[in-house]
């Protein structure tokens, strides 16, 4: 694939095929003709028997729940404040002890550790490949029959936002081996101060923000525009760009001219001094704050960092390419096998944390997005994204939900998902060229 690859990138240049973010032709070398399982043709829903009851209609009250997550700071307190309403208000008295566990990587090792030891939480909250690792240790629980219970179940289950919902079913059972939580996706953060003191327009695309930064940078002296994630940068602009990354089966396709181009459109930025990358200072929130840039691609989660005194800040959609896409993100809840009671009562309090008041409190406390479509409705949370204390409430639910992507789930996305953010910064550092940095992932992961 390494020799097949550089033949079709010199083949390209050739015939001149369209630079990065311009013409619209392709040709069928460069393209695979499947596309990403991710998105089902009917809308998810569980496929059991909604009449088939099949759990009891109580259970004892008294019950406590252990919930492991990595929510820290605000996130953390405002996830606190739903776990203390809910010990507050439940009519079952059952109590969660919600233990923090630090970061996603650190809750993963210690959930891989409990499984081993065969003593594990109830509940916890994962990305998709990480639960992969769990579900084949057989001590997830599927909630497909929970969701339509007719006790227990789910109301309105499809007013979750759809590609949650398509998310949550992905795995090669097909089953929702896990219910959405902590949700974003990716914004355009700017400084809304010097854009309107130098007359200057948010871009819209990839042409855009290419001249836009240059005009920025020749007014700072600084670079313009940053992405806090690299592999997000991969992962969405090769399919901006229209070509593939994987498919839900863990295949690779990421080696593409696509691919290559919009690696080389931002490694291009960043040798010219327009475009940067986080770097040491890991997000770039802190340079957005300190106006050492004056706008960068970040999740909305991140929102609760970005702020400052001097300047008036707000967000928009990031940037297109040839097709609309954006990344969608944050982890979901997972139920770990115990008795049936303790499984209810688990599932009690996941229903509680997706029940569309709390999820839209969760959205106005925390940095993530509510996950049912009612919650957006809400007159609360319409006056509170009215105020624009934080746009990226309005921009995160504005895109077409057609344009959502999200990582195939399969136990080697995240090693993939390193591999590819490895090569952008290759490319960047100028330690490799795009072709072979993306080459060299390929062969890595596969």
């Amino acid at each position: 694939m390494r020799k097949l690859l550089s033949l079709l990138v010199a083949f390209a240049l050739v015939f001149t095929l369209a630079a990065c973010g311009g013409g619209e032709e392709t040709t069928p070398e460069t393209t695979p003709e499947t596309t990403p399982e991710t998105t089902p043709e009917t809308d998810p829903v569980p496929t059991v028997d909604p009449d088939e009851a099949r759990f009891p209609d109580e259970i004892p009250t008294g019950i406590t729940i252990d919930f492991w997550h990595g929510m820290s700071g605000p996130n953390g307190d405002a996830l606190m404040y739903l776990v203390d309403k809910f010990n507050a208000e439940n009519e079952y008295g059952i109590t969660v002890e919600a233990t923090y566990q630090g970061g996603y990587g650190d809750l993963h090792q210690k959930l891989v550790g409990a499984l081993t030891a065969g003593e594990y939480p109830h509940m916890a909250q994962a990305y998709g490949n990480n639960i992969m690792v769990y579900v084949d240790s057989e001590a997830i629980v599927s909630l497909d029959e929970y969701i339509v219970d007719h006790v227990w179940g789910v109301p309105d289950f499809e007013d979750i936002v759809e590609g949650y919902r398509i998310e949550n079913s992905a795995y090669p059972d097909g089953k929702f081996n896990s219910l959405p939580f902590n949700k974003s996706t990716e914004v355009l953060y700017y400084n809304k101060t010097f854009f309107m003191d130098n007359n200057l327009e948010v871009p819209t695309n990839w042409e855009e923000l290419e001249s836009v930064s240059k005009e920025i940078t020749a007014i700072t002296g600084k670079p313009a525009f940053g992405y806090d994630s690299l592999s997000n940068l991969f992962i969405t602009w090769t399919q901006q760009n229209g070509g593939l990354y994987t498919t839900s089966d863990g295949t690779a396709h990421f080696n593409n001219l696509q691919a290559v181009e919009a690696v080389e459109f931002f490694a291009k930025g960043v040798e010219e001094g327009y475009f940067r990358i986080a770097g040491e200072d890991r997000y770039l929130s802190g340079p957005f704050n300190n106006e050492d840039v004056m706008m960068f691609i970040g999740s909305t989660s991140g929102s609760k960092y970005v702020g400052s005194d001097t300047f008036e800040w707000d967000a928009a959609q990031v940037p297109m390419g040839k097709e609309n896409k954006v990344i969608q993100q944050g982890s979901n809840m997972f139920m770990m096998k115990s008795n049936e009671e303790e499984q209810i009562a688990t599932f009690i309090f996941m229903n509680f944390l997706m029940a569309t008041e709390n999820t839209a409190e969760w959205a106005m406390r925390s940095g993530y997005l509510p996950v049912r479509l009612s919650a957006r409705e809400l007159p609360e949370y319409v006056a509170f994204v009215e105020e624009g204390t934080n746009p990226t409430k309005d921009i995160g639910t504005s895109y077409d939900p057609s344009w959502y992507i999200f990582d195939p789930i399969f136990k080697e996305s995240y090693d993939m998902r390193k591999a590819v953010e490895a090569a952008v910064e290759e490319v960047v550092l100028g330690v490799k060229t795009a072709i072979t940095a993306i080459e060299d992932a390929y062969d890595a992961t596969t």
